[in-house]
């Protein structure tokens, strides 16, 4: 049953937070932008939020600027499901509104007629075969993917972030040597599909790849030490439009330089401006990402390497890699004393 277009609707003077928390809800990729008085503007998906995002690194800025005023739209007296289909097969359109004379929105027509999402045979592919120095010593009593975060294990939290949203196909990066947590994942076979690529030896982030084989879908690469309060869908639907090879997601980091920053004149050696203790904005990778199975041809040679290798491999060749940005509050890391210990506290 289609969503009542009312819930597709959204004004101009709105934020890029409120258009991803109304795209969430509607489960699809495309929203309709309207002024003040209810007339059609133009449509806005979520590729073109999130690279807004990438630009500004701000989450508050309106959508005024960033929606298309271009995007194709049908009228109630031209509309057929001919021409519709045609249209959203040749411009790979989430929809197509629909408006009347006066140009209000009266409808939308979704050729899928559900919403783009992710398939069950997505692979989530858990790395989970570090040793968590950064954690003892809790970890010479527990592995790092069991420490507990709010009464559950970290990894469990991951496995249910993906089972809710319609991913159950799992393949777990242990030490072969960690016999405590493979016993408690094979106890989870009842609910989770799993299985194991065992590391004889630290493979790194990514070396266990090369264990791979018969993926036919993009899959899903995640740390066993990071929480995340994302869709995997809508990080999937991102990966997908924008043709990537490979997708990670960035969190938005805001620091505060406690000195005074100098901007020089390179070749005089002149001061050209001072501020006072700025606040800057980075992209911190999270160890999250989306790749195509074609990536499994460019691994590395070596044995051992890391997610940082093969992405400079990747680059080499000329394969385009995507940064999906969220929000700071959006991610949290287990893998250290002080990020641990502001995960635990955080209610």
């Amino acid at each position: 049953m289609s969503l009542s277009v009312k819930k597709l609707l959204i004004k101009k003077n709105s934020s890029l937070t409120d258009a991803l928390k109304q795209l969430g809800k509607t489960g699809l990729r495309c929203l309709i932008v309207i002024d003040n008085k209810n007339k059609y503007l133009g449509t806005i998906t979520d590729g073109d939020i999130r690279r807004e995002i990438l630009i500004n690194k701000d989450f508050r800025r309106k959508i005024d600027n960033v929606y298309n005023s271009k995007s194709t739209f049908l009228t109630t007296s031209n509309f057929n499901k001919l021409t519709a289909n045609k249209l959203i097969e040749k411009k790979s359109l989430a929809l197509i509104p629909i408006i009347n004379k006066n140009f209000n929105v009266v409808d939308y027509y979704n050729f899928y007629n559900i919403p783009h999402g992710i398939d069950e045979k997505n692979l989530v592919i858990i790395m989970a075969g570090g040793e968590g120095k950064r954690l003892r010593p809790l970890t010479s009593i527990l592995p790092k993917p069991l420490i507990p975060v709010k009464g559950k294990p970290v990894i469990l939290h991951i496995m249910n972030l993906f089972k809710s949203n319609g991913l159950n196909n799992f393949l777990i990066s242990i030490n072969q040597k960690n016999k405590v947590l493979k016993s408690y994942l094979s106890q989870l076979k009842s609910n989770y599909e799993l299985d194991f690529i065992e590391e004889n030896t630290p493979l790194g982030t990514a070396g266990a790849l090369k264990k791979i084989s018969k993926v036919k879908k993009p899959f899903f690469i995640v740390n066993c030490d990071n929480l995340f309060k994302i869709n995997p869908k809508d990080f999937l639907n991102f990966h997908n439009e924008n043709k990537n090879s490979l997708t990670l997601v960035a969190s938005i980091k805001k620091f505060n330089i406690p000195y005074g920053v100098c901007t020089i004149n390179k070749k005089r050696g002149r001061l050209l401006k001072m501020e006072e203790k700025p606040s800057q904005s980075v992209l911190a990778n999270t160890g999250f990402y989306i790749c195509e199975p074609s990536v499994l041809n460019c691994l590395p040679k070596k044995n051992r390497f890391g997610m940082n290798d093969l992405i400079n491999v990747l680059q080499k060749k000329r394969k385009k890699i995507g940064v999906f940005p969220i929000k700071d509050i959006e991610w949290q890391d287990t893998g250290n004393w002080p990020d641990y210990m502001k995960t635990i506290n955080t209610k």
